[in-house]
């Protein structure tokens, strides 16, 4: 009865000296001869489409430059926002949106059932940026001015059966195309 009663309470005091260790290091026995390792980052995302970087509980800097990059690369453009959906019939569409709210984060994805890519957030932009940068459109472009320009900077066939963008420039103006074929 004794050694069940030491049993016991042996376990349960190493189980709480093992639960007692708040600070996220790994327990080590003294007796045993290992080199520590090095504890991996952890990346969280955030809900806002950039990477939250943490080592040992402090932010990197990385998180909150990459948004402020973001916004200096939109700041260049001479819309705020675009979103692009292009059908080409049997349930196969590209679609694609950044978009840029005042006191909001950058919004971007990508659902590509054509090339089977689906991006959100910082990917996304890092997408997206190098072929809406490439668009010179304004309020008066054309339908087919703009549509040339959208299927070329996107790399998109122009077989389509539905094409629909809509882009709101810094001034407040709109250009909204949807042609059907």
């Amino acid at each position: 009865m004794k050694r069940l009663l030491i049993t016991t309470v042996s376990i349960m005091a190493i189980g709480l000296a093992a639960c007692g260790n708040d600070t996220n290091e790994p327990v080590v026995d003294e007796g045993a001869t290992t080199t520590p390792t090095e504890q991996p980052a952890d990346t969280n995302t955030d809900g806002t489409g950039t990477t939250d970087t943490t080592t040992n509980g402090t932010k990197d800097e990385t998180a909150s430059g990459t948004t402020d990059d973001m916004k200096a690369d939109m700041d260049k453009l001479s819309f705020r926002e675009i979103e692009v959906e292009i059908s080409y019939g049997n349930d196969i569409e590209y679609e694609a949106e950044i978009e840029q709210d005042r006191n909001e984060p950058i919004k971007a994805k990508v659902e590509d059932e054509v090339n089977q890519v689906y991006l959100k957030g910082q990917e996304t932009f890092d997408d997206l940026y190098p072929k809406v940068e490439q668009l010179q459109l304004t309020k008066d472009s054309t339908n087919e001015e703009t549509i040339n320009q959208v299927l070329k900077a996107f790399g998109l066939k122009s077989d389509y059966q539905k094409f629909d963008v809509e882009i709101k420039f810094n001034d407040g103006s709109k250009l909204d195309i949807e042609e059907r074929k």
